[in-house]
């Protein structure tokens, strides 16, 4: 690993020097100073020196006798990035810091290889990360490239074959679960029509009998109390067909890229070169219309993506700035919309919903439960979303509308585009038991996974009791949701 320093001020100034791998880089105004600035350039005899970590494969930064800056924060000891703008001594000499390119720590072969024990000792997602972070600091451009295009290679033809597996098992998934609704309620209604029945030939045979007013009131009870079991039970599937027929076109895939930067140097605002995005990461989540106004729930962690990432949290704490590069709502049968990141409202009871605002026309607004959720503690509950992202649109697509997509689209951004534009954005129905009601949390059984964050939970009456935020990792009987007052409280 190479590094170079670019001299921007100072009586070096124009000059560019590289270093070798092993470097030891004291900087200072002593003879013996591998970078020395004559004595008045404000510049300690021993100011500061730069070290390369062979185990960490980064370049450390630490200050000896002088004071130093890195993009206009002083610092004591840092960890060096490429582009970092250093200034030694206050109004002291300015070097752009630069790691050339093609230098690597470590060959792709071992990258891959200490990303495999990583994934034996802490699983899957902790080797995707070990892999992530070597491919982008620790490799050469070309190898970068190249792992860049199998990657996205991958990521279609896994999207593809999904297509052609996932599309017969989903679909039966949702046949089978209509069909259970149905088979369920007939069953019902048949068990009730016979007693009913039964009732109203007892009440005729008292009736003739002259039975006593007692019985007869008894009876008139009976029937009514019965009666009313129809009634909800006819209310209860015209909600579950108004789930799935109306309000689930209501529900949208949310799509955003993110990135962090660090902030703009006060002398230096203009310069193209710090403004440019040192972490970037790209991301789906859920979320459904409650306001004819444009009003849309959803997670915080859906709506503050930086909240919830280990990497993007360790360099926020490094004074790097968040800031969305693209944000985006779709609606089944709908173009994807823009959402303005102002617009964004967080819930500050440490519960992890938010609202966000689009400009959305002819999309249904999904109605808000207003009781005590408890009273439907046992019941049934349905659930809506977009697990996986797009890899469940894709997998539940045609084959052949599939290719026909991946064939136009460039980006994530087309490929939103292209499948919005042939109806294929829908978001998938789950349904399970509502098992625990807690002051902050919905505990069911309906199945869901990442990208479905921040999805509506159903209850037995039609009506949004919760909003999906959380999962247990390989035990599909216990997800969970915030209740739905929470959220209604960011509402205007």
């Amino acid at each position: 690993m190479r590094a170079q320093l670019l001299h921007l001020s100072g009586p070096h100034r124009g000059e560019t020097t590289t270093y070798g791998r092993r470097l030891r880089l004291r900087i200072g105004t002593a003879p013996d100073a591998t970078l020395r600035f004559p004595q008045r350039a404000h510049v300690a005899k021993n100011h500061a020196e730069i070290t390369f970590a062979e185990a960490e494969c980064s370049f450390h930064l630490t200050a000896l006798e002088g004071r130093v800056f890195v993009n206009g924060w002083e610092v004591r000891e840092v960890i060096l990035e490429h582009n970092d703008l250093l200034e030694i001594g206050l109004n002291g000499p300015k070097l752009r810091f630069h790691i050339p390119a093609g230098s690597t720590c470590k060959p792709v072969r071992q990258m891959l290889r200490d990303a495999h024990q990583v994934r034996r000792e802490s699983g899957l997602l902790a080797f995707a990360h070990a892999l992530q972070r070597d491919l982008l600091f620790q490799s050469s451009w070309q190898a970068r490239l190249v792992m860049g295009v199998l990657v996205v290679a991958v990521a279609f033809g896994a999207a593809y074959m999904g297509g052609t597996v996932g599309t017969q098992r989903t679909t039966k998934r949702q046949e089978s679960f209509r069909q259970q609704q149905a088979n369920s309620w007939t069953v019902q209604m048949t068990a009730l029509r016979e007693q009913l029945q039964k009732q109203l030939e007892e009440f005729r045979h008292a009736q003739a009998g002259h039975a006593s007013r007692e019985e007869l009131a008894e009876l008139r009870s009976d029937l009514a109390r019965r009666a009313q079991v129809v009634d909800t039970l006819v209310a209860g599937d015209q909600a579950l067909q108004r789930v799935l027929d109306v309000y689930s076109r209501g529900v949208c895939l949310i799509h955003g890229v993110f990135a962090l930067q660090r902030p703009p140097d006060e002398q230096n605002a203009a310069s193209q070169e710090s403004q440019e995005p040192l972490f970037q990461l790209e991301y789906f989540g859920s979320g459904f219309l409650v306001t004819a106004e444009g009003h849309v729930i959803t997670n915080r962690h859906v709506a503050e993506p930086w909240s919830n990432d280990e990497t993007a949290a360790q360099l926020l704490a490094q004074g790097l700035t968040p800031h969305f590069v693209e944000l985006t709502a779709s609606f089944p049968g709908r173009e994807p919309v823009p959402v303005d990141p102002a617009t964004i409202r967080l819930s500050t009871e440490g519960v992890d919903v938010a609202v966000l605002q689009v400009r959305v026309e002819g999309v249904p607004v999904l109605p808000l439960y207003e009781g005590d959720v408890r009273a439907f503690r046992g019941g049934h509950v349905i659930l809506l979303g977009y697990p996986t992202g797009l890899n469940g649109v894709l997998a539940r697509a045609e084959p052949d509308l599939v290719a026909d997509v991946l064939a136009h689209a460039t980006d994530t951004r087309t490929l939103i585009i292209e499948l919005a534009a042939r109806g294929a954005i829908a978001p998938v129905i789950t349904q399970g038991a509502l098992n625990e009601v807690r002051e902050r949390r919905l505990v069911y059984d309906a199945e869901t996974t990442f990208g479905g964050s921040g999805g509506p939970v159903f209850g037995p009456d039609g009506t949004v009791i919760g909003v999906n935020f959380a999962i247990t990792r390989g035990f599909g009987g216990s997800n969970f949701g915030v209740p739905i007052k929470f959220a209604q409280r960011l509402l205007p």
